[in-house]
């Protein structure tokens, strides 16, 4: 496993023109400071520097128009990544530029997977296998001010690009397989890609040979008896396989439409409750004394602020469902419909060999003979072809075999027992640590849970969670270990016991293989290894007294961002 260091970060804003340089403990670095001071922008850019956006970056932040230059080590090798708007570059640990890149999927990306040594492919919604961009590598290590303590996995944007990538990620970093298998199973699936060519050029081929089949079978009388069988059989064939496409497609349109009626079902549940939330909120917004009788029950509730915003809140969620569940109602009836058009492709195909076959069975009639030989020679010449690519699609489908084989042997249902029963008892164990007893029993054997906690339980649990997976990954087989970086821990107010206690826990049950940056407000008196970063200034945390001197710095490594050559000193 490769370990990542971060040593320093250098921010300069040209516009404004302040600078900062952060340098960072090998094992703790504090950033400290006030509400307004710029902790958190500071953080974000650390992670978006790698290419991995957080959520909610402040305007003034973005207005300043930064570049940042993040050096670290990896292992015992140092290197540089610099960014600047949507431009990145990273170079060696003498300066050397390695290379800029303009896309963070398709370049960055793949650059610093390889680098990291980051195996996981994930098929996009195009059907491609392509390596996540670094959000989805660096989300184990990263708690996010803004989101990340709501729920588990969602601290840096965009991240619905992929279809069940959750469930992949989780089982990646987890080692629920190891590396190795991921490397070949991404290897099988490359080639699944590399077949749909062939497969094309055999269908275009097999639609060819129909075509000519059809009209030899209206014209020809010179049939060779043992070709006329066999054409015939050929046919019948044909015919078996698009019955059996059909039945397939009907049963996919079967669970579609059972899916269609769920969702529908869902739908109308929460716009329901949604409807209901409305009027109550309505109702408690229209009446300002203290307490309020419920118009329904006639029992008496409080009827103070935090109720109000509660139900607000309660609101919101059911319209942000409402609106996700109304998505994947679309994306079923376009699935619907996609089936419904490769269904009715089929059927058309199968009236077409019937016709054939109604004809061939039939009494031949002597007509006149057109080009009769020319047909025949193409028949020959489609199945000659039709067989070569035959032939390569077996070896495709012999190399994906001996692939699967190979990756098998790494495939271990004990092993996935063991780690997911280690996850288990870590996130029970953390979650008692942390004063969270509400939690039901599900999420400890769920490595891809969702938590259903509410209030200040809540960022407790999500910690917890988070701890659990993040120990697993550091002291696992995996491909890299990058510094854990969490921002503000007090979330949803946590009394002062229960913050003292966040703060104990992450500093006793911290891994102790992984760096830790630690971004908060209030310390609550507890002592931190490693350096303290203090922020005082608030609206600023840009320094003008440090711009003449760290805009040199930079400029060097914009240079060479820029001319593709330079060496920075």
């Amino acid at each position: 496993m490769k370990k990542l260091l971060l040593e320093s970060m250098l921010l300069v804003s040209h516009v404004e023109k302040k600078a900062l340089n952060l340098k960072f403990n090998p094992d703790v670095t504090l950033i400290q400071g006030d509400n307004d001071t710029g902790k958190s922008s500071v953080i974000k850019t650390l992670l978006s520097t790698f290419g991995a956006e957080p959520p909610k970056v402040h305007r003034n932040w973005k207005a300043a128009d930064i570049a940042s230059l993040v050096h670290f080590k990896l292992d015992q090798e140092r290197y540089s990544i610099y960014r600047y708007r949507g431009a990145f570059s990273l170079f060696s640990g003498n300066g050397q530029l390695i290379d800029s890149y303009e896309s963070v999927t398709n370049e960055l990306g793949p650059a610093l997977a390889k680098l990291f040594g980051f195996n996981l492919k994930i098929t996009n919604r195009q059907g491609v296998q392509e390596t996540p961009p670094p959000a989805y590598m660096l989300l184990p290590f990263y708690l996010d001010q803004d989101k990340g303590w709501s729920g588990t996995w969602c601290s840096f944007n965009n991240l619905g690009q992929y279809a069940n990538w959750k469930q992949t990620l989780t089982s990646y970093f987890l080692g629920l397989r190891p590396d190795q298998w991921y490397a070949l199973n991404a290897k099988i699936k490359i080639l699944d890609q590399e077949k749909q060519e062939p497969l094309r050029q055999l269908k275009s081929i097999e639609a060819i040979e129909l075509k000519t089949i059809k009209e030899l079978s209206s014209i020809d009388f010179n049939i060779d008896i043992s070709e006329f069988k066999q054409d015939i059989e050929n046919l019948v064939t044909q015919c078996n396989n698009l019955r059996k496409a059909q039945a397939k497609y009907k049963q996919k349109i079967s669970e579609a439409r059972t899916e269609e009626i769920r969702l529908n079902a869902q739908i109308e549940i929460v716009a329901h409750t949604r409807d209901e939330l409305n009027a109550d909120y309505a109702f408690v917004q229209s009446n300002l004394e203290n307490s309020v009788d419920c118009p329904t029950c006639g029992a008496e509730y409080e009827n103070s602020f935090a109720e109000r915003f509660s139900i607000a809140q309660d609101t919101e969620t059911c319209t942000d469902l409402l609106a996700s569940l109304r998505k994947d109602l679309a994306r079923v009836r376009k699935e619907i419909e996609l089936i419904h058009t490769e269904l009715n492709d089929s059927s058309s195909k199968q009236r077409e060999i019937d016709q054939i076959l109604a004809k061939k069975r039939g009494k031949l009639k002597v007509k006149d003979v057109v080009d009769i030989e020319g047909k025949k020679s193409l028949l020959k010449h489609l199945k000659s072809e039709a067989n070569e690519i035959k032939v390569r699609l077996g070896e495709y489908t012999q190399e994906q075999n001996a692939l699967k084989e190979s990756a098998d042997k790494f495939d271990d249902p004990e092993r996935r027992k063991a780690i997911i029963e280690d996850y288990g008892d870590r996130f029970e164990r953390y979650a008692r640590k942390l004063r969270v007893t509400g939690l039901s029993e599900h999420v400890f054997k769920n490595v891809n849970t969702s938590i259903d906690e509410s209030g200040s339980d809540l960022p407790r649990a999500v910690l917890a969670y988070y701890f659990s997976v993040a120990s697993l990954v550091v002291e696992g087989e995996g491909s890299f270990n990058f510094p854990l970086v969490i921002d503000a821990p007090n979330q949803q107010e946590q009394d002062q016991g229960n913050l003292s206690n966040i703060l104990n826990f992450i500093v006793e049950n911290r891994p102790k293989k992984s760096q830790l940056i630690l971004g908060l407000v209030d310390d609550a008196g507890i002592e931190f290894p490693g350096d303290r970063i203090e922020f005082k200034t608030k609206y600023t945390v840009l320094k003008a007294s440090e711009y003449p001197a760290y805009s040199k710095e930079i400029r060097q490594y914009e240079m060479a961002h820029m001319s593709g050559n330079a060496e920075p000193n």
